[in-house]
Parts: C-alpha cells; sequence; structure tokens
C-alpha cells in the first residue's frame, strides 16, 4: 500500500476537490511511499500553476501554462500531444484554460457552460485535423474527463475558492490500492488535518505530522475502507456526467467552416457576446490558422 501527502498548490487538491486560487502558485510537498516496514522513500518536486487567462481579440498569444488536474490527465495530455506543433500544445492547453477550468473572472454560469460547450467542439476541431486513431481518440477521453472535471465547479463562499471535484489521483506506475494518505488524515482527523497544512503554508513539508499519523492507520483498517468508498463514489459521479453541448453539430471539416457553424449555432442558442467570438479567434490564433 503506497501513501502519498497532500499536493500543495496553493489552493487545495485532492481526491474530492480540486481547488483553485488564480493568483496562486503551485508547489507539490514531498511524496512518501511506504516500501519495507522500515524503510520510507521520501520524493521532492515542483509544479508550476496554471493562471487562467482568456485571450482578447488582438492580444499577443502567450505561452499557455500547463493544465495539471491529476498525475494521469496531465500524462494523457503529454501523451497525445507528443510530437504535435507548439502551436496544437499551446491551443490545446489555452482552451483548457479558457473554456474548461476557467479563473475567477467567468462568474456568470450560463456564459461559463457556453464556453465549456464551445471547448468541447474546439477539442473535436483538434482531433479531427491534428490527430488520428488512438490518439485522436485518448486526447478527446482526456478533454471529456477534463469537462466532466469542470462540470462540478463550485465557489467557497467565505474563501472565494473555485472547487473541482477530480478522479483519485495516484503517481504513474503506483499499484490500483495506492491511498493518498493526507487524504485519509482529511476524512478521519480534521485538526491534525489542519496542521499538517499549516506546517506546508509556513514552508515546511508536513512530514512529522504526517508520520504520526501513518503510525496510527494500521490499527485502524477502517480509515482505508472509507477512503476506498469515498473515492470510489468520486469515480461513479464523474463516470456519470452528461455534458450537454448545443455545439454538437459544428462543422469541422475546416477552419472557415467551424467558425460559420459555432457562429450560427451560437445565434440560435443564446444572445451572441462579443467574448464568444473573442474566443474562438483566440482558439484559431493559438493555431496559427486565419479565419475571416
Amino acid at each position: 500500500m503506497n501513501f502519498e501527502p497532500l499536493r500543495m498548490q496553493q489552493a487545495v487538491v485532492n481526491t474530492s476537490s480540486l481547488r483553485i486560487n488564480p493568483a496562486a502558485k503551485q508547489v507539490q510537498s514531498p511524496q512518501l511511499y511506504e516500501g519495507k516496514p522500515s524503510e520510507l522513500v521520501v520524493q521532492d518536486s515542483v509544479e508550476i500553476s496554471e493562471n487562467g487567462r482568456q485571450l482578447a481579440e488582438g492580444a499577443i498569444v502567450s505561452q499557455a501554462a500547463k493544465y495539471f488536474g491529476t498525475t494521469q490527465i496531465n500524462d494523457a495530455l503529454n501523451r497525445v500531444l507528443e510530437g504535435q506543433p507548439e502551436e496544437v500544445s499551446n491551443a490545446v492547453y489555452s482552451m483548457i484554460e479558457s473554456n474548461f477550468i476557467v479563473n475567477g473572472t467567468v462568474t456568470d454560469e450560463s456564459q461559463r457552460t457556453v464556453l465549456l460547450e464551445m471547448g468541447v467542439s474546439q477539442s473535436k476541431y483538434i482531433a479531427d485535423h491534428y490527430m488520428e486513431g488512438d490518439k485522436a481518440k485518448e486526447f478527446l477521453e482526456t478533454m471529456n474527463q477534463i469537462a466532466a472535471i469542470a462540470s462540478t465547479r463550485s465557489i467557497d463562499p467565505k474563501s472565494g475558492d473555485i472547487s473541482y471535484t477530480t478522479p483519485t489521483d495516484r503517481p504513474l506506475g503506483a499499484p490500483e490500492d495506492y491511498v493518498k494518505l493526507s487524504e485519509v488524515m482529511k476524512q478521519v482527523d480534521p485538526q491534525k488535518y489542519t496542521a499538517f497544512i499549516n506546517d506546508i503554508k509556513g514552508g515546511g513539508n508536513g512530514l512529522s505530522q504526517l508520520l504520526n499519523f501513518a503510525q496510527k492507520v494500521p490499527q485502524n483498517p477502517d480509515w482505508i475502507e472509507k477512503y476506498k468508498e469515498r473515492t470510489g463514489q468520486t469515480t461513479e459521479l464523474l463516470n456519470n456526467v452528461q455534458l450537454k453541448n448545443r455545439f454538437d453539430k459544428a462543422d469541422t471539416t475546416s477552419a472557415s467552416a467551424f467558425m460559420s457553424s459555432m457562429q450560427n449555432l451560437l445565434k440560435e442558442s443564446t444572445s451572441v457576446q462579443d467574448s464568444y467570438i473573442q474566443n474562438m479567434r483566440g482558439f484559431f490564433r493559438n493555431l496559427g490558422v486565419h479565419v475571416n
């Protein structure tokens, strides 16, 4: 059984929610694995934060920050984008920021829904024109998973933190029975978990709190069972998200056809806002494609 402490991302990322503070940097705390009974291996790594930004009409195209929802999603994106031109990779990550995991500047839920559905169709355009076979299939499955995560968004009325339900995260190569120890701690000992978080926020790594808690786990097997039950419920929830997309019939045969059909579908379903058209133009600009 493997254990991992909480990955601190200024906001909190866990198996039940992804919380984002758009202005924050994300730093991964040491990862703790349980090997032989007396052997503990600590690994350190750092992640760069993602700051959502939606390109305005005529803005300079900047390098998009990489989305990190879970290790598995990140690995899938790296795999399907391997060998692609930089423009395609940048368009995908910019699309995630401006259409899927949007920042706090988009507060209207109906607007966020339109952007999300636009992003799903933009993903199909990329799959149709830049990928084929298994890579295209995996890319669309991954983007649909991110869309499912995006659909769970909620905002804490006190802190303003944006939260998303995320699937269980585990390091690459970790076994199916991998357990994220910090999440078990959060469920069964909130006070100790708070001390763990405060230690990390204060510049520490929370290791002492984690090790102390780990010593109690073998005597409390029900903690692990409750953890597994909760992660199973999260997985089931995300797998059963039904995404309705008003842009399903968008014509992706060419850039001009896609742009035209998206504009027509926007007129049919909502009052067209300049921000939606700017979003489409920003999408093509990132791809290096000119549209009228």
